[in-house]
């Protein structure tokens, strides 16, 4: 890996709607400008606010290779949906592995390592630990995504004279003991105040209090992950955060009108709402539906079927009435999990591109960290330990869906209804998700989430996966009781695909859908899916010594070994295919 001390400036460039089609190359090569910045050259300011930003990127072509083209699809919450993708039907492309390296590296850790170092020097502790929370946060979701991952030997080559040409990976059980001691660190450091923080703090406007609540969750969320593993440790941490306090009622959103790459890549039809996620809530009759995504967009008709030649008071194609399968607005429908499903482009023989839409525009928040997240997690460490705070886990899970409910309103409803009125749909009354709505779904022991049901291929068609209702039920055994507090949890958490994929990986739920095309059946389990993605192209060419090395890690801590090791079958190390759930 040739990592430089210079922030690479990744230039805005959109790439155009046949993207998929067109892209087969380098990710790095495709996307790195080739002019270098000194990030030191760069205001104070700027040189935060690019680690923060690219928490989640606002770049269109690295949006795609971080999460949009692979996790986002293995988290349930989306599809692409077009022929032209096989990673979601689990034949994994290499070249297209990356962005989550590249988001790292460049975005993030070639900015906070040095900022860190610059901070504690001056005695700006509360800003070093700012930049420790962000490098943490993202240091999570690329070890979780890869395994053995280099760290330890970037920050130990700072303090050489020369760089180095390559760099060592750490195996991801001494990556998760680093990232919990930056935590530590970092909550130390917030007890300090230096003047500005406001000035750059676009997560949460200089509140040192929500700093902390961000440090605290990321601990929790950690200790969980950990609990098949090294329960001890994942008890120890899981008490303390809960004891120091995680978020309650305040969501951390970037709201500085970056632009909405997962509307981005909507408009662009590489990304469609996916069928698990609008099963679950449509069967539960869910009151964030039309929070998160439209009805279908247009009328779904017969594959052989010829638009009349007028056009609707829309100035829409009009049909027949005895082609249409589906009316415009008529459902909430996701695209089919792992299908042969056309062209990229549309017309009638790929009318998934008309399904439900985003209920977003471009200038929408960003979601960093949800407060309803953190009840859930303190929910799940109840049920473990019986002594990790003094709230029941029925009140933690309740009060999760609540708070969900209300913050999901209160930062989506504008933006949701403007997306429905683009769309020319009825949008829905907005007054009705209230206090009666929630309490009618927390109490709800009759729903549960539907099957898929596909307008012309029956054989996509799927039969519900699970049965789980809402309402908590204290007499259900413990796995049932995870499996409700981890499904209200993913539905809360849409659309941060890092982290459902990585609860499916350790929990096995949600019970999603499984795709029906399975390109990579002896690498890859169709009922387990992608359990990491394959290390980059680049640093296999430029780092090859040690990413042969990171692999032997790999190996040696996982407890499934698919292929040569370097594969999305493979098991990470907290992903323990020996060991249950309790």
């Amino acid at each position: 890996m040739k990592l430089k001390n210079i922030l690479r400036n990744v230039t805005a460039m959109a790439l155009p709607l046949a993207l998929l089609g067109s892209c087969t190359g380098d990710f790095e090569e495709l996307n790195t400008n080739p002019y270098e910045i000194d990030p030191e050259e760069l205001p104070f300011e700027a040189q935060f606010s690019t680690p923060l930003s690219f928490s989640y990127p606002t770049h269109q072509n690295l949006f795609q290779y971080w999460t949009s083209l692979s996790i986002d699809n293995y988290g349930g919450y989306f599809e692409v949906p077009h022929s032209n993708w096989t990673m979601a039907r689990y034949d994994l492309a290499r070249g297209f592995c990356g962005g989550m390296h590249e988001n790292f590296m460049q975005k993030i850790f070639n900015n906070t390592r040095r900022l860190i170092k610059q901070c504690d020097a001056a005695g700006q502790h509360d800003f070093a630990a700012v930049a420790r929370i962000v490098e943490a946060y993202n240091l999570l979701q690329y070890t979780d995504t890869y395994g053995p991952v280099p760290y330890s030997s970037v920050l130990a080559a700072d303090e050489l004279a020369e760089r180095p040409s390559s760099y060592a990976y750490d195996k991801q059980e001494d990556i998760y003991k680093a990232i919990f001691a930056q935590l530590d660190k970092a909550l130390d450091g917030l007890d300090t105040e230096t003047a500005g923080l406001a000035s750059f703090d676009c997560w949460c406007n200089g509140d040192r209090t929500l700093w902390k609540k961000i440090a605290n969750q990321l601990k929790l969320r950690m200790a969980l992950r950990i609990v098949k593993v090294n329960p001890v440790d994942a008890e120890k941490y899981a008490k303390e955060a809960i004891q120091a306090g995680v978020l309650e009622d305040k969501d951390i959103l970037i709201n500085k009108s970056y632009s909405n790459e997962l509307r981005r890549m909507m408009d662009w039809l590489d990304s469609g709402i996916g069928s698990s996620i609008v099963a679950f809530m449509n069967g539960y009759n869910d009151p964030r539906r039309p929070l998160y995504f439209t009805t279908n967009v247009r009328h779904l008709v017969k594959e052989t079927a010829e638009p009349t030649g007028e056009k609707d008071q829309n100035n829409e194609d009009i049909y027949n009435e005895s082609d249409i399968l589906i009316r415009k607005g008529a459902q909430y429908i996701g695209v089919p999990v792992g299908c042969e499903l056309g062209n990229k482009n549309g017309g009638n023989d790929n009318q998934r591109v008309y399904y439900s839409f985003l209920a977003g525009g471009y200038a929408t928040p960003q979601p960093i960290m949800f407060a309803a997240e953190g009840w859930f997690l303190r929910a799940e460490a109840k049920l473990r330990w019986t002594d990790a705070g003094q709230q029941s886990v029925k009140e933690l899970y309740e009060k999760g869906i609540e708070v969900s409910i209300r913050n999901q309103k209160s930062y989506r409803q504008s933006d949701a209804a403007a997306a429905w009125t683009e769309k020319k749909l009825t949008a829905p009354d907005w007054a009705a998700i209230d206090d009666a709505a929630i309490s009618s779904y927390i109490n709800d022991d009759t729903s549960s989430p539907e099957g898929y049901t596909d307008p012309w291929k029956p054989e996509y068609n799927s039969d519900p996966t699970t049965s789980i209702t809402v309402k908590w039920d204290e007499g259900a055994s413990n796995e049932e009781k995870l499996e409700r507090i981890i499904t209200q949890k993913w539905i809360a958490n849409f659309p941060l695909s890092t982290e459902a994929w990585a609860d499916y990986r350790r929990t096995g739920y949600p019970k999603l859908f499984r795709p029906k095309q399975n390109l990579a059946p002896s690498i890859i389990d169709t009922q387990l899916g992608p359990r990491r993605l394959l290390y980059n192209e680049t640093e296999l060419s430029s780092n090859t010594v040690e990413v042969n090395n990171a692999i032997q890690l790999l190996k040696a801590e996982s407890s499934e070994v698919k292929g040569d090791g370097d594969t999305g079958g493979t098991r990470l190390w907290w992903d323990r295919k020996d060991k249950g759930n309790f």
